[in-house]
């Protein structure tokens, strides 16, 4: 049976956590612009309010809501109260990227405490934010979940690209977002039966006015030669949320310009 714009979003209801970044504001206005309703989940208030007035002057349907992912005890009643507000949540994307000060310490110095910590922050208020949203939509048997996770959680980092700069990447990142991509996959499993798409979009590098020597290198392993632009990451997000992504559930899609190929 055709179906008229599988890729609209009209009449639906997303919720983007960590909104107001350089990847989730994006992922945002994607979704909008495909037609959905658009809260914006942040701890970030001053910004928030400025982004969704803003954007609801060019006519994108964005509100801003304060929310911490981190406070496990409050996500359950959070999620109650926004579908109280605004209606049943329809695609919950998990995007928000809550890190330790010390974040980006290197193998040799990391603190046990500060491990432990954003594991804890990162991983596991993924995995409950998606408990939660994910049993209230089997209740309605629809909807759809996309967790944010990262080339880093399928393949090992190539560390030659970091050489001779000030960046890295935390042994934490690999271990939450392996974790994100298993814990997705148990999830799409679980709720087989219910409804719900369960899905995971793993971005290779966004840029983000990093040196240019990291930028030569990085593009160098990539098959496009480059790296991605922010609404590259976002669209795949929106294909995901949309109908015309149907019958695609506990999948991990690679958007990283070829990067794990080869």
């Amino acid at each position: 049976m055709a179906v008229r714009d599988p890729f609209s979003l009209e009449g639906k209801l997303s919720v983007v956590t960590g909104g107001l970044g350089l990847l989730g504001s994006a992922i945002t206005k994607a979704l909008a612009e495909s037609g959905s309703k658009v809260i914006v989940l942040d701890i970030d208030c001053s910004g928030g309010e400025k982004v969704s007035s803003d954007l609801r002057d060019t006519n994108h349907n964005i509100f801003y809501e304060k929310g911490d992912i981190t406070d496990f005890e409050k996500i359950k009643v959070n999620i109650e109260n926004l579908e109280k507000k605004y209606g049943n949540i329809d695609v919950w994307v998990n995007n928000a990227y809550p890190r330790t000060e010390d974040w980006g310490d290197k193998l040799e110095v990391v603190k046990t405490e500060s491990f432990r910590r954003d594991v804890d922050i990162q991983l596991n208020s993924y995995c409950i934010c998606s408990n939660e949203i994910a049993l209230r939509m089997a209740a309605r048997q629809e909807g759809s979940i996309i967790s944010i996770a990262s080339i880093y959680g399928t393949v090992a980092p190539d560390f030659t690209i970091y050489e001779g700069t000030d960046m890295t990447t935390p042994a934490a990142y690999s271990a939450i977002k392996g974790g994100i991509i298993a814990y997705s996959k148990y999830l799409a499993s679980y709720f087989r039966n219910d409804g719900l798409r369960i899905n995971v979009v793993c971005p290779g590098g966004i840029y983000n006015n990093q040196s240019e020597e990291f930028i030569k290198r990085y593009s160098g392993k990539t098959l496009l030669g480059r790296m991605a632009g922010p609404y590259e990451i976002a669209w795949p997000v929106v294909f995901l949320a949309s109908r015309a992504a149907s019958y695609i559930t506990g999948t991990t899609l690679m958007v990283d310009g070829g990067w794990t190929t080869i």
